[in-house]
Parts: structure tokens; sequence; C-alpha cells
């Protein structure tokens, strides 16, 4: 350890390896700040000062009443593009795995209804699937599909094949399009206890409609994806015979 650096540098450095080599998993709890602050042998002040550095690298966060939590891997998402969100993370490298939590048949609420065209009350199934980066909860999403679609739905192994998988190749279905709306929402008990958030957690929630060839409306998703974990990216180009000016 370099005794040059300013005390709070060495211990945000003896901090940074720990949770690099493993010590402390993303989204996990750091040990107070009273008992930081001892094992080191500084005041609280020198401690917060060690953590502010960390904060500032996006290696913790902060969480108002809750405690300093090591900071969950954070993706880029580029919303003009039609892409599927497991194959977003894997493109950048990320170790993706998805945990099924249920397929079953349902009544569709308004908005799924609204967006699949469908009456009210209409029969839907739904697949919940929970995405992990490294193990880690990263969104968790529920898709909806008319119940004319859902008997391969049903009976899919969904370890084994992807649901755009299952309605090409055993449905003759292919997407072509999207419409999608990403709004700020907090988190309900349910959805912060399945991404190992806390109740109320600030999120992003997306609807995403997605249509075949044919223009019909096939599968409605709603994901939620922790705040902290998710980047809205968008490449622009100003048009120049406009005279756009930056």
């Amino acid at each position: 350890m370099n005794r040059r650096l300013p005390r709070y540098h060495r211990i945000a450095d003896a901090l940074r390896q720990r949770i690099r080599e493993g010590e402390w998993v993303p989204g996990a709890p750091l040990p107070n700040q009273r008992r930081l602050a001892r094992d080191f042998g500084v005041t609280l002040m020198t401690l917060r000062q060690a953590l502010e550095l960390l904060e500032r690298d996006d290696l913790i966060t902060r969480r108002h009443g809750l405690g300093t939590f090591v900071a969950a891997p954070s993706i880029d998402y580029e919303i003009t593009k039609l892409r599927r969100f497991a194959t977003d993370l894997s493109a950048q490298g990320e170790a993706v795995s998805t945990r099924v939590l249920a397929v079953r048949p349902a009544v569709a609420d308004h908005r799924a209804g609204t967006a699949l065209g469908l009456g009210p009350r209409a029969r839907v199934v739904v697949l919940e699937r929970l995405r992990l980066v490294g193990g880690h909860p990263m969104s968790l999403q529920r898709s909806f599909l008319p119940a004319r679609l859902g008997e391969e739905v049903l009976h899919a192994d969904f370890a084994e094949t992807t649901l755009s998988q299952l309605l090409e190749f055993k449905l003759g279905i292919v997407v072509v399009r999207a419409r999608e709306a990403v709004s700020a929402v907090r988190l309900g008990g349910r959805e912060a206890r399945e991404l190992a958030c806390a109740p109320g957690a600030p999120a992003f929630e997306s609807e995403r409609v997605s249509f075949d060839a044919a223009g019909r409306p096939v599968v409605f998703d709603r994901a939620f994806i922790p705040g902290d974990r998710f980047r809205i990216t968008r490449d622009l180009h100003y048009d120049a015979a406009n005279g756009a000016h930056a």
C-alpha cells in the first residue's frame, strides 16, 4: 500500500480490491460505516471520503436509510434499435442466464389486453422470466401472448429455447417491428423481491408490443429493471441541411 497517498485513498484502494476479489458480490451490503471506520482505525469522516471515491467510480451505491451496497453491473440500452434484452447483454460480453419463474394461463389486464387487441377479460398465457448477469438479477420480464398462441408456450422448455425461437420455428411467426415505452417507476413488493431490491426502489418499466409481418400484435412484454442497472443510450446525428447547431 502506497503510504504517500492520503489515508482515505488507501482505504478506498483496499475496499476496491476486496470488491474485485468477490468478498462482496454485486448487490451485497457493505458493513456499516462505524464498523469499517473501526476496522481501519480512522474517523467516520475519513471513511466517508473513501466511500465517496468508490461511489464516484460506480463501485458502490448508497441507499438512504438502508446502507451502502456494492453496485450491480449496469448495461447500455440502445432504445432506437429493435433488439432483445438478453442478446444486448450477451453482445456486451456479459454472462447472461435466464430463470423461468412461471408459465401460466391468465386473464389479460387492461394494458396487456389493449396492446394485443383483445376484448375485456380475454384469456392469455403469461411467461415470467428473470434475467441474470453473473448470477445477479438484472431484469424481471413478463410476456403476454394471446391464448391462440399459448398452447405451445405452456409446454415449451425455455431452458433450451427462447420465446422468439418458439414463435418462429414452431408457429411460423416472425417479429418484424415493435413499439416500446419506457417509464420511471418504483418497484412493488414482489418485483423488488425477485430483483433483490428494497420495495419502492426506483426502476425502469419497459412495455413493448411486438408485431408480425401482417401487422398483428403477437407479444406484449412488461419488464422491470432497477434504475442503477440500466442506462438508456441513443445515437444522434445532426441534420446539417436544416441548420442544426450543437
